[in-house]
């Protein structure tokens, strides 16, 4: 299982470092999950690349159809409660993150939890959560909490 924070999952719509990696991931039929904050950071990114004329209205619109096809079919949506959030506390004092950042890493080690728990008595094969991430402060923190990392900028396409 990925979770992606949306410094990975924009590549999946804007073309940079890493994109093809993130595509092939989802081409793979993979269990993908992400945070509802990834719903308006990705929206900003698409906005901010249109605002700034790297992308015309056409563009921009295939891009926003294509994410809320994701949105609605691909991805698995965490939404943020206090449930979900319950390392945020804990994740804020032990690391130098945006809070965003935070909200990423905490909502991932609540999927993380369910997991395992759902798993209890069960083999644990392939019930482990990958956090794929770009920025390096946060993969560093998720390193830390014991995350193995999927960086697409780090991966050969």
């Amino acid at each position: 299982m990925l979770y992606l924070d949306s410094s990975v999952l924009v590549k999946r719509y804007i073309q940079e470092k890493g994109s093809e990696t993130v595509n092939s991931r989802f081409d793979r039929g993979e269990t993908i999950y992400t945070s509802i904050l990834s719903f308006a950071e990705v929206h900003a990114a698409i906005g901010r690349k249109y605002r700034v004329g790297e992308l015309n209205s056409k563009e921009k619109k295939k891009l926003i159809d294509e994410f809320q096809a994701d949105w609605l079919f691909s991805l698995n949506i965490l939404e943020l409660t206090t449930v979900t959030m319950i390392a945020l506390p804990s994740l804020c004092e032990q690391y130098s993150l945006r809070a965003s950042d935070s909200v990423h890493l905490s909502a991932a080690f609540w999927l993380k939890d369910a997991i395992r728990l759902r798993a209890k008595g069960f083999e644990d094969s392939g019930n482990s959560v990958e956090f794929g991430v770009s920025d390096g402060q946060l993969g560093k923190a998720a390193l830390k909490c014991g995350f193995p990392i999927f960086n697409p900028e780090r991966v050969k396409d």
